[in-house]
């Protein structure tokens, strides 16, 4: 079995709030983006990593009864093993706005997975 690890996070935010909370996670991932350069740490720990921000629909199989108001927001990360994943976290609670982003995750996170094994991926 693979030693690949995952952290997703799934929050839903009202959406007079979602810019303030984006603006958050942009920093998180500016400070990933140089964290993980490529002349630094290449693939060795982060394999990929992708946030996404959406809409929350009143029927999601049917997006024209409107939506809640709300936003869901999803940050997935795929690591090449839990002790990555550690220093990640490690490494990005020493950041100024770390503070904001664990209160954020309290406030409007709804699925909160650190170390998620992949049981099914096609690419």
């Amino acid at each position: 079995m693979s030693d690949i690890r995952c952290i997703n996070f799934g929050y839903v935010v009202p959406e007079d709030k979602a810019d303030e909370v984006q603006s958050v996670f942009n920093k998180h991932s500016a400070w990933m983006d140089d964290f993980y350069c490529e002349s630094v740490n290449g693939q060795e720990h982060l394999i990929s990593s992708y946030f996404t921000r959406a809409p929350e629909f009143i029927n999601p199989v049917d997006p024209s009864e409107g939506v809640t108001g709300n936003v869901i927001f999803t940050l997935n990360e795929r690591f090449t093993s839990m002790e990555s994943i550690q220093r990640h976290a490690e490494n990005a609670q020493k950041n100024d706005y770390f503070p904001q982003f664990g209160e954020i995750l309290g406030t409007y996170g709804a699925a909160i997975s650190m170390g998620g094994e992949i049981y099914h991926s096609i690419r």
